[in-house]
């Protein structure tokens, strides 16, 4: 079992869905664990309990990361309670499917971009910057960045770059033993979308499009972001892993 006692772990958009499974299974293998949250306190709150609950240490802290200022706030605060980094997932984002690209207004690509784009971007800059040395930092992004699906251009879009930068930082950074990597999951029962309920009709259309006949689960990328916070993966880096039943997304 991996070990992260003495680790301390800052997981963006850690509220519910993914982000929350990868807060909680890093608490349970001993890490004290930094739970952001940018609108639902109440969801925060809830994971930092559970985690307590367990005997482990969680801050709750609110930080949009589409505005630098908060996140510089947030890994502040997290540096003074628990005095180093040792493991941030940028996780946070906004999903959007199902949207022609012929329909995306400028509204609506700054708002997702802002997040998914940007919130990213300086998330990982943030990391970059704090983890300590032999640290772990990973990206959450989406299968749907490895198979270009129509209705998907904006959302698969604005989380590409978040790849792109995982491997540059990969070899900016790698020096320090530091590796960075990304996670992508597939379409996830109890995450984005599907957060609240999943159709009996949409189960199917997934299990039919997957070897392994489901959807994901959070706990599927919760065990992929165990591997790469612990020491198994010291030496795998600027990689990504596609976390879909065998699918191609």
């Amino acid at each position: 079992m991996t070990d992260l006692h003495n680790k301390v772990a800052l997981v963006t958009g850690s509220g519910r869905g993914i982000g929350r499974a990868i807060a909680q299974r890093y608490a349970h293998l001993g890490a004290s664990v930094v739970i952001n949250y940018a609108t639902n306190q109440a969801a925060a709150a809830e994971t930092a309990k559970a985690i307590e609950a367990m005997g482990g240490r969680a801050l709750p802290l609110r930080a949009d990361v589409s505005r630098l200022r908060e996140q510089e706030e947030m890994f502040s605060r997290a540096l003074e309670t628990f005095g180093r980094l040792d493991i941030v997932v940028a996780n946070a984002g906004v999903e959007v499917v199902g949207q022609p690209v012929l329909d995306v207004t400028e509204a609506d690509f700054d708002r997702v971009f802002a997040i998914n784009a940007k919130g990213t971007f300086f998330t990982l800059q943030l990391a970059a910057k704090h983890v300590a040395d032999n640290g772990r930092i990973i990206y959450v992004g989406t299968s749907n960045s490895t198979f270009p699906t129509p209705g998907h251009g904006l959302y698969g879009g604005s989380k590409a770059p978040g790849e792109f930068l995982v491997q540059v930082l990969s070899k900016e950074i790698g020096n320090r033993g530091v590796t960075v990597n990304t996670l992508l999951p597939t379409a996830t029962d109890g995450a984005g979308l599907y957060a609240d309920s999943v159709s009996e009709a949409m189960q199917e259309f997934v299990r039919s499009q997957r070897p392994i006949r489901r959807m994901g689960t959070v706990d599927d990328a919760a065990d992929v972001a165990e591997f790469l916070a612990g020491e198994l993966a010291g030496f795998i880096s600027g990689q990504r892993l596609l976390v879909s039943g065998g699918a191609p997304a």
